[in-house]
């Protein structure tokens, strides 16, 4: 009785099948072990808290141009503090925050600030205002101040918003700008001085410029190096503040004047000018025209190292003596910070509170998230893994069937294999003999022993 010849161990296409599913789980285990390190997306305003005993105690509270700092969960020399850090993507300071592209609509500067009472601290640090209309820059100052006033902060420090002829950002609803920003950096500095130094302003605006390798291409939202950078300006600003100085510029920020500007900036430029004997017709009036623009040239032109453009900037200001210089040079960021362990508080009833490394920039009005197009790549290359892995188990499985059955035609066992090792059945051919019928001479002398 014939039987079915038992498969070899390892054939050709089994060794094939086994690379093949060891290859597709290891790329299984690749994204497993990816999606895993990836966060699922916020739902609600995220709180950070740092403890420090015996640190002064101080909080920080802005829109996604301080965000940064928790997306690379990096805090620098922050860590000197005792902490509260609440920074939002979209967030507004006086107005209702945007939607931003997290997926929700975060509180506004104020009422983090309510929901966070009793643990601003001594120092309120405030990064906001990008998102702002520009008609609530007022409503928004006094909000702020009124509330941390009525909680008992000892301090509100606002940093300026950037203005360097880099900044390309305007709001998801197209209601801020550069020019939007200029007119907030002077209304801060105008607070700051009728508050007998309660609020006080960080230039920040001044403090960057020129430094673009610390921001994205908008030139608000940080890069890691601005991420150091931020930190580092805020932990020696805020203790600045705390040893009782001032740090409040005398005036706002300088922006890149053109054609078509009016008001205080361009009445300051004008009588520089003239001042320094430049021919200005029209003379002093406040809007910068094309005027203006010649004799702003031909000034730049007798100085021999000023770009000829036109256009008043930061440069071209300074040798005016038109911007304060206090703080105009980018200082190195505090790279070296010793790094800590942060240890995190409960949140508070009502509040999410997290010190988690979220890597991926979500910033508004920039594209798409890196870190959420992770999730369906690669719960995509896991369903193909999956969907090759059971079709090759089911081959495979039909392949052993069929060598049980038709072994003469198995894929794995072709017939010149089974008629070398003797096992091909033998079938009857009309008029030709086999082996048994007509023996060989050769196996006529075996039979007889010769």
């Amino acid at each position: 009785m014939d039987t079915a010849p038992a498969l070899p161990a390892v054939g050709p296409r089994t060794r094939r099948h086994r690379v093949a599913l060891a290859c597709s789980l290891a790329l299984a285990a690749i994204f497993a072990t990816a999606l895993a390190g990836v966060p699922a997306p916020a739902s609600a305003d995220q709180t950070i808290r740092i403890d420090r005993d015996g640190a002064p105690s101080i909080s920080l509270i802005g829109d996604s141009t301080l965000t940064g700092v928790r997306w690379y969960a990096d805090y620098g020399a922050l860590t000197r503090f005792d902490l509260v850090f609440s920074a939002e993507s979209c967030r507004r300071t006086y107005e209702q925050s945007c939607i931003s592209q997290e997926g929700y609509r975060s509180a506004n500067v104020i009422e983090a600030m309510r929901t966070l009472e009793g643990e601003l601290g001594q120092v309120l640090v405030v990064m906001s205002g990008y998102n702002d209309p520009g008609d609530t820059i007022g409503e928004a100052i006094d909000g702020v101040v009124d509330e941390a006033r009525r909680q008992g902060v000892d301090h509100v420090v606002w940093l300026t918003l950037r203005t360097s002829d880099d900044v390309v950002y305007s709001d998801p609803q197209e209601q801020s700008s550069v020019e939007t920003f200029r007119r907030y950096n002077e209304q801060l500095v105008a607070a700051a001085d009728e508050s007998d130094g309660y609020l006080q302003v960080a230039d920040w605006a001044t403090y960057s410029n020129g430094a673009s390798s610390w921001f994205e291409t908008d030139g608000i939202h940080l890069t890691p190096s601005g991420v150091d950078a931020l930190t580092s300006f805020i932990a020696a600003t805020v203790e600045r503040v705390l040893a009782g100085e001032d740090v409040s510029p005398s005036a706002a920020a300088w922006t890149v004047l053109v054609p078509g500007d009016s008001g205080a900036a361009v009445t300051r430029v004008q009588a520089a000018l003239v001042e320094a004997g430049t021919d200005l017709p029209g003379g002093v009036d406040g809007i910068y025209g094309n005027a203006t623009m010649a004799a702003v040239a031909a000034y730049q032109r007798t100085q021999g190292d000023l770009q000829v453009t036109g256009a008043v900037d930061l440069a071209t200001a300074r040798s005016l003596g038109v911007v304060d210089d206090d703080a105009s040079a980018p200082a190195a960021a505090d790279a070296g910070a010793a790094a800590v362990t942060i240890p995190v508080r409960p949140a508070s009833p009502g509040n999410s509170a997290a010190a988690v490394s979220d890597p991926g920039r979500d910033v508004e009005g920039n594209g798409a998230s890196l870190r959420w197009m992770v999730v369906p790549i690669g719960a995509i290359l896991l369903l193909v893994a999956a969907v090759a892995l059971r079709r090759r188990q089911v081959v495979a499985r039909r392949n052993r069937r069929w060598a049980r059955v038709h072994p003469a035609t198995s894929p794995t066992r072709s017939v010149a294999d089974l008629r070398r090792d003797g096992t091909l059945p033998r079938r009857r051919i009309p008029g030709i003999a086999t082996e048994q019928e007509h023996p060989t001479a050769e196996t006529d002398e075996v039979r007889s022993g010769a």
